[in-house]
């Protein structure tokens, strides 16, 4: 069997692929830890004037990007 190099895939192929190998964990420990590391910039702080604006952003963001 060949090793799928699952840090080659775009986000989108990868989500691809495992919606059709649901059996492949390691395709799906390395979509999560995907998923996981973007969440590190999620942060705003509560005295942030902006921070109606910055959580819009975050939310478009994640929609574009699923």
């Amino acid at each position: 069997m060949n090793k799928v190099n699952y840090a080659a895939m775009s986000d989108q192929g990868l989500k691809s692929y495992l919606l059709t190998h649901k059996d492949d964990k390691e395709a799906f420990y390395a979509y999560m830890d995907r998923r996981k590391s973007r969440h590190g910039d999620a942060a705003i702080k509560l005295n942030d004037p902006a921070w109606e604006e910055k959580i819009i952003a975050m939310i478009q963001k994640q929609l574009g990007s699923d």
